[in-house]
Formats: C-alpha cells, structure tokens, sequence
C-alpha cells in the first residue's frame, strides 16, 4: 500500500455524485461577533476527565456526557487501564449545571459513556469485574443509563462482551457483541484487538436483545439507530479477503466489507463504488447514510451518500480520497478530503445541495478534521499542522466554520485569562452550544462545554468562565432480569497505535465512527 494511502486509511480508521462539484468561495467574510463562555465540567476527585470522539455526546437540551476520573487506582492496571491514567473512571451526565456519576456493572470498577438520545437516554459500556476465559481480558458489557436504572444490555449467544453504540429516544439500544464462534477474520480482530471470535449486530430494547444477522459474511457491527428504529452499521458480505478493510498498521487484511441499513427485520446492502470495502459512519432521522467507499481497484475512496435505495459517490474538488463523516437533518454532510496535488494534506469539508466547500484551515499546510455540524451549517473539529498524525504538538487548535465566515480557531473567541487551550471540538448542539476538549495549566485535558455569549453581555459573560469544580451525585447501579446474560473489549474500534497518537492529541477514547 503506497504512503499516501495508507496516510489516508489510518486517518479514515481515525476518526474510521450529488451533481457535478462546485467550489463555493465565499465573496466577503464577516468578522466573528461570537465568544464563549466556558463551563469545567468536572472529574470525580481525579485530574482528568473524557470523552468518547465521534460520538452523539451533547443533545439539544444541553445536556452532556462522558466519562471522569476518581482518585481510585484502577485494579487492572498496568495491563488494562481504562484511561490513560491507570485510574478508575465512571461514566456521567452533566445537566444544569450538575454532574451526575453514573452506575457500573456488578463488581466492574470502570464506564464510559458513548451515545447520548435527545431525550436524556445514555448508552455506553462498563467493566463487570469478570475475566473472559476466551481472551483472558476483562469482560466488558454494553450498558443504557435510563433517570437512576443501570441497564446491563447483555451480549449473544453465549459471548463474553457487548458494546452499545447507539440509542434513540425509544430505548433502542444497538451495537455489537461477541459470540463463541471461532473467527480468525472476526471484525474486530482488524482493529488490533484479540477477540477471534465472531462479532455480531444487536438490537435491545425491553429486555430483549436481538441478532441483526450479516451481509452475508461470518461478522457484523450495529453503529446507530435512528428516531424511526432505522439501524446502521458494517458487515462482512462474504469470505473474500479485502487487502483495504483491514489494518495496514498490523499487516492485517480483512474481508469484503459493505454498509447496511436494517429496518422492518431486514438486513439491506447498501451498496458500494466497485471496491471491496465499504463502510457507514452515520445515519440521520430521514434515513440517510453517509460513509466512504473504495473505487474499482481499491486504489482511493470517496465520500457517498445513501438514500432511498440509492449510493451517490459525493465527488471531490480533485483529491483521491474524501469520508463523508457527520450531516444534519437537511442533510449537509460534513467530512474530510484530501487536496489535489497533495494527498498528504486534507482538510474539511461541506457536501451540500451538490455542491462541495473545501472549508480550508487556520494557517496554510495545516489539516483540518471535522466532527459535527448543526442544522446552522456550523461545523467545528482540529487542525494540525502534523497532517500524518503521528507526532505530538502543542500546536493542535479547536475550530468552529460558519457560512460567511472563514475557519476560526476557537481559542480566540474565548477569555485568554482562563489559561486554557481548546484542542478538539468534538460536539455542537443547534442551539451553537460546544464540547470541547481543553488543555489545562497542569497538563491535564478535560472536556469543557461552550455556551455562546449574549451579545449584549459579551463582556460580563466572558469575565463570568468558569473553571471552578461542579458538585457531583452518584446513581446507583440497577440490574435487569437474569434472563440476560450475566458474565475486555476495548471500546476503541481503531488500531491501538493510532488510538495513542490521537489520545496524546486530544486526550480521548476514539469512537467506532459513527
């Protein structure tokens, strides 16, 4: 595999035409008049506290999750910590103004949260303080926070671990489970992880959880659900070996591998752009899929589109490669593209209505990264000036991109005496609200929320930030009926290496993209 594509597939692994393309450039920017305050939301005694990249982590109502430190020693350290400070670290709910810690499983020490509905519902994984026999790593089980329930989601067939990925506001919960069955191509095995076992879809809701069944392949992985139960996810489609859906970082080649869509009990390939790996990253309420998908040949991928039945390759502005990774309700799709001439560099980018915007970066040579856009268009991510992703620095910036306006690094547009620097916007609600992850004085990186200032109050907003600690609650861990399996899968779903260069970026888990 050449340089710059194996640049490009770890960027994809990362973070994992409509018409012909048309460069938008915007005639005359108007000068940012928004500024933040900026809202610490806190740990649980420990110096840090997380999130999860990729992730639905803040809804519309402000409301906020992730995942804290304690001052507790993790027990499984130094061969299993759950943060990259081998302390034991609990999922929570931040609302008005509260920090909330929530429930693990059993005797487990360790949650985290990954998917947060519109209407409160938390799904996530936690520790059950069991070992599994077939890996010897510590079980891990797919969760859902429900008001004060801790919902322990269960796995399949007899499996040893679950992860929840998704919920909506139905109680909904999907994700993806380990079996018994041997499988030396277990999908999960292509991320870095030993579990050569197989990997299965499900869908819980009330109690009961259901295998999704597969592409036609031995594995499959549930990602999202929509408001409608629509669910999303990858799946093997046959035994054919892929030389690009696996992990160039271990040699690894995987199988053929397509995106599905599963409604009404059914299981629907959503197609691909003549190569051999296709991959879904997110679904929106009208159904809408957005992914990339390798070209005949397996040489470059490219941003698509599903809808109705119907894959759209997205196009490019001349680059060889494009992930088309978040859109709205209006379906404005945000995502990444490397720049012609330069496959080195991408930057991020806006598919909407057929047209495409490179929405450029701070400084040149830099590349930018999205992670979510609103249904205002505003887009928010990092750039970094180290494009191959492999070097520290103290240089990454949080970005937010409006129409209208050029990228701005988000640092500006708060109090610069709160000593902080924004790395990583990873969240933007549609009332402009942010999460952020932010870089402390003393090293230590916590997510912060931004809330946009009155505009007739600028000043007495920006001079009210606050740092200060939030009180916290506990919520008490509440077990379903033994009808589900009672018994480590990392929660990452990108390679380990890849997950520690971005870790040291942004201090935070990678998400299954989503």
């Amino acid at each position: 595999m050449n340089k710059n594509l194996t640049v490009a597939t770890n960027v994809v692994m990362l973070l994992v035409g409509l018409g012909i393309p048309v460069v938008l450039v915007a005639q005359e920017h108007q000068k940012h008049s928004l500024h933040y305050k900026v809202i610490d939301t806190g740990s649980f005694g420990g110096p840090s506290s997380h999130l999860t990249l990729g992730a639905h982590i803040l809804n519309n109502n402000g409301t906020f999750t992730g995942y804290a430190d304690t001052t507790e020693p993790d027990p499984y350290a130094p061969d299993e910590c759950w943060d990259g400070n081998c302390l034991v670290a609990h999922a929570f709910r931040w609302s008005h103004g509260k920090l909330t810690e929530l429930g693990v499983v059993d005797s487990g020490p360790n949650s985290e949260s990954n998917w947060l509905s519109e209407n409160g519902l938390i799904a996530g994984d936690s520790q059950n303080g069991l070992l599994d026999p077939l890996v010897g790593f510590w079980q891990i089980r797919g969760v859902l926070w429900r008001g004060n329930e801790t919902i322990e989601v269960g796995t399949l067939d007899g499996g040893y671990d679950s992860l929840a990925r998704g919920v909506n506001t139905k109680g909904e919960v999907v994700g993806l489970s380990t079996t018994l069955v041997p499988d030396p191509n277990a999908m999960i095995m292509s991320f870095g992880l030993p579990y050569a076992f197989q990997t299965r879809a499900f869908r819980w809701k009330n109690g009961h959880i259901q295998d999704l069944g597969t592409l036609g392949g031995p594995d499959a992985m549930a990602l999202g659900v929509n408001e409608s139960g629509q669910i999303f996810g990858n799946s093997y489609t046959s035994s054919d070996p892929s030389p690009v859906c696996g992990n160039p970082d271990f040699g690894f080649d995987s199988l053929t591998t397509g995106a599905f869509l599963w409604q009404n009990g059914k299981m629907t390939n959503l197609g691909s752009l003549g190569g051999t790996c296709t991959n879904a990253i997110t679904i929106n309420n009208r159904g809408q899929v957005v992914g990339y998908s390798f070209l005949a040949g397996d040489a470059v991928f490219h941003p698509f589109l599903w809808e109705r039945g119907k894959l759209v390759d997205l196009g490019t502005l001349g680059g060889n490669q494009g992930v088309a990774q978040r859109l709205n309700e209006a379906g404005d799709i945000a995502g990444w593209e490397s720049l012609a001439g330069n496959e080195d560099v991408i930057h991020a980018t806006l598919w909407s209505h057929g047209q495409i915007t490179d929405l450029g970066a701070i400084e040149p040579d830099q590349c930018s990264v999205p992670f979510a856009i609103n249904s205002r268009k505003q887009i928010v991510g990092f750039v970094s000036p180290n494009c191959d992703f492999t070097n520290e620095d103290s240089s990454l910036q949080a970005f937010l991109w409006e129409p209208g306006h050029p990228m701005v690094d988000l640092n500006t547009l708060i109090s610069p005496s709160l000593g902080i620097q924004l790395r990583n916007a990873v969240n933007i609600n549609d009332r402009g609200e942010m999460v952020a992850v932010a870089l402390f004085p003393d090293g230590n990186r916590r997510p912060v929320l931004l809330i946009p200032c009155d505009e007739n109050d600028r000043g007495g907003c920006l001079d009210s930030s606050s740092l200060s600690a939030i009180s916290s609650t506990k919520v008490p861990f509440s077990s379903v009926p033994r009808s589900l399996t009672s018994s480590r899968l990392k929660s990452e779903s990108v390679p380990p290496n890849l997950r520690a260069r971005l870790a040291g970026r942004d201090g935070s888990r990678v998400y299954t993209p989503r």
